[in-house]
């Protein structure tokens, strides 16, 4: 069996940790602090989907703040949020060796290169997930629409058979997932639609279908700058891609939020940096000039507690 870690149980980790607990095809240890683990810890963790409800009692639950074991992950899949590489760090680190294969999920393009910088043993990879999902009290998980999508991915095309394996367990849990063999193009696609929409939703500060009736415009245009900096850092992505990520939201609730948007309206730390800067300093970097996101940005950044 895979022994996978996964280090930050809400929505997203939460819900994907629970689903591969169920069908009890790889050993799983979720890491989980303060009031939502002990409330895991008593109670199970409970899941609220789309069409039905379920509790899992983890056989292996780690309280990432008072962290004792040392047992090694063959993966350990990363679903806390960018700004958080640095504080976790130490559990990667004391839970992986040269042969564990690290796979962040969390928003952004660049978490590869960022990872990798607190990373001293383990093999950092690219991966990005669809879900629209999030903890509504302590050890209650809350899915809000059908969309699941995992990608995962080597570029360079090693460790194929431990990721296959990985991609079996995952799709025969009810999570589909994809073995990529273009993860980098599958990250900028994910990117090109929560890089616009938490942007446009925190700075309007309206829900993502306000976004699609009264900001249209506006919407294409953000998304021509998001991929003209693609286009300029070598991913092949246009407006086929764009339409898409259209299509995608209309297929999601009028009042549905970024997290980056619900982080703003709480006062909580955002993902900003990775989210908007990212794209506003790498254009910078390249000579182009993206005047809506660099506006955006600089607006948002007078609202950072």
């Amino acid at each position: 069996m895979l022994k996978i870690g996964i280090i930050g149980v809400g929505g997203v980790g939460g819900y994907v940790g629970a689903k591969l607990i169920q069908k009890d095809l790889a050993k799983i240890s979720l890491f989980a602090r303060g009031k939502h683990y002990e409330a895991i810890k008593n109670s199970g963790l409970k899941i609220k989907d789309v069409k039905d409800e379920f509790v899992v009692l983890p056989k292996s639950l780690i309280n990432s703040k008072n962290d004792e074991s040392h047992e090694i992950f063959d993966v350990i899949f990363i679903t806390t949020k960018s700004y958080s590489f640095k504080e976790i760090s130490k559990a990667l680190n004391q839970h992986s060796n040269e042969d564990t294969l690290i796979i962040p999920l969390s928003n952004g393009v660049n978490h590869k290169v960022e990872l990798s910088r607190y990373v001293q043993k383990g093999i950092v990879l690219d991966g990005c997930i669809y879900i629209l999902s999030n903890i509504k009290e302590p050890g209650y998980i809350h899915k809000k629409a059908l969309t699941f999508y995992l990608v995962f991915g080597d570029s360079n095309n090693r460790f194929q058979g431990k990721l296959q394996k990985l991609a079996d367990i995952l799709n025969e849990s009810g999570l589909k997932s994809k073995l990529s063999q273009n993860i980098e193009y599958d990250c900028w696609t994910k990117y090109l639609l929560i890089s616009s929409f938490a942007t446009l939703t925190s700075y309007f500060e309206k829900p993502m279908g306000y976004i699609l009736e009264e900001k249209m415009s506006l919407l294409r245009e953000v998304l021509d700058e998001i991929t003209m900096v693609a286009n300029a850092s070598h991913i092949d992505i246009g407006q086929k891609e764009k339409d898409q990520v259209i299509k995608q939201v209309q297929n999601v609730s009028y009042n549905s939020k970024t997290s980056m948007q619900i982080d703003f309206e709480s006062s909580n730390k955002t993902e900003l940096e990775s989210l908007t800067g990212y794209i506003v300093h790498t254009a910078k970097e390249l000579g182009l000039e993206i005047k809506n996101m660099d506006n955006m940005y600089n607006e948002l950044l007078k609202r950072v507690i």
